[in-house]
């Protein structure tokens, strides 16, 4: 286990056991039908001989033997990558794969959309009840002014959050591969 002069930590070592960790059975009485959850569990063994176990979907490529790197915040346990470097993949983890396309924004603005309408028609109502205008907040030509301004502010709000999103993740990325860099090299 390292530290660095970053808020990352990295673990880097050899995989000694790779398997799934079993979490429950379902099964239907009726039909038969039954259903296993499951998620991937890794142990790694790092240069000193400690041993550090890591559950998640990242680890599904890993073997025992592997030359493996997790790069995580230091106490959240939670993998932001994986990287093998026996077979050369690398992993992001989900902190890092959001989805800020144009289409995601659209299909979310209109899910936040719904989600706000009831606390902003209260916000709308008492905005234009103080210019004079509250008589007309929920008429035929208010309702769609509202509507066109919370659709709009929250477009806008993900938008901007998409921005700060990509530029964060985008930062983290390369101190990733710089630390994965790092960690190569020390073979």
């Amino acid at each position: 286990m390292k530290g660095n002069d970053s808020q990352l930590l990295v673990v880097r070592g050899t995989v000694t056991t790779a398997r799934e960790q079993m979490h429950s059975i379902r099964v239907d009485r009726q039909s038969g039908y039954g259903r296993i959850n499951s998620t991937p569990e890794l142990w790694i063994r790092d240069v000193d001989g400690k041993e550090h176990r890591y559950q998640g979907v990242l680890f599904t490529v890993a073997q025992p033997g592997h030359e493996v790197a997790v790069i995580s915040r230091p106490g959240s346990g939670k993998p932001l990558a994986f990287a093998n470097f026996t077979n050369g993949v690398v992993h992001d983890g989900d902190e890092l794969t959001v989805s800020t396309s144009t289409g995601s924004t659209l299909i979310s603005t209109l899910g936040f959309s719904v989600l706000l309408a009831l606390p902003g028609a209260l916000v709308w109502g008492a905005l234009l009840n103080t210019i004079g205008l509250g008589d007309h907040a929920f008429s035929g030509v208010g309702s769609q002014i509202y509507a066109l301004v919370l659709i709009a502010s929250v477009y806008a709000g993900l938008r901007v959050w998409s921005k700060g999103y990509r530029e964060r993740s985008g930062a983290l990325r390369e101190e990733i591969d710089r630390l994965l860099m790092r960690a190569a090299e020390t073979e």
